[in-house]
């Protein structure tokens, strides 16, 4: 079961697989193309995508480690950017990412069973969001044509 759940995390971490995994999706990108929005009217820029990413992963990772993680008002804008510094954000979601490994590598089996469809689910909102990141880049012209994944 866990080299099962670690597979598919690093899968949308820092594996590409069947699909372009988070460090391939924002590898090389700047801070400009990470707040450029190709049209008025689109939906979020890549920075705000990971903002939103970031924070889901990182609450999600608290209730994981049994940390208490306040309600927020049904109308809580997670794409809203609290700060808009490419680098940090990246490294942030970075760090999140790493601390969520960590976590489902030395966690108990019995911890790791229960949470195994939530996890499923999370990687399925990561993978959506990680997808958009690349449409986004290809609109766009920054993303390579060089082959990332597997097929």
């Amino acid at each position: 079961m866990r080299q099962w759940v670690l597979e598919q995390f690093a899968a949308i971490y820092d594996r590409d697989q069947y699909f372009a995994c988070f460090l391939t999706a924002v590898d090389q990108l700047n801070d400009y193309e990470a707040h450029f929005k190709a049209e008025v009217g689109q939906a979020n820029s890549i920075a705000e995508i990971i903002h939103h990413l970031d924070f889901y992963n990182d609450r999600f990772l608290s209730r994981f480690r049994g940390e208490e993680v306040a309600s927020l008002p049904s109308s809580y804008n997670t794409f809203i950017l609290e700060h808009k510094d490419w680098r940090r954000m990246v490294k942030e979601a970075d760090q999140t990412y790493r601390q969520f490994r960590n976590s489902l590598r030395t966690c108990s089996d019995e911890k790791l069973q229960k949470w195994t469809a939530d996890l499923g689910q999370l990687w399925l909102h990561n993978a959506y969001h990680i997808g958009q990141i690349v449409h986004v880049r290809k609109e766009f012209g920054a993303w390579s044509k060089r082959a990332v994944v597997k097929g």
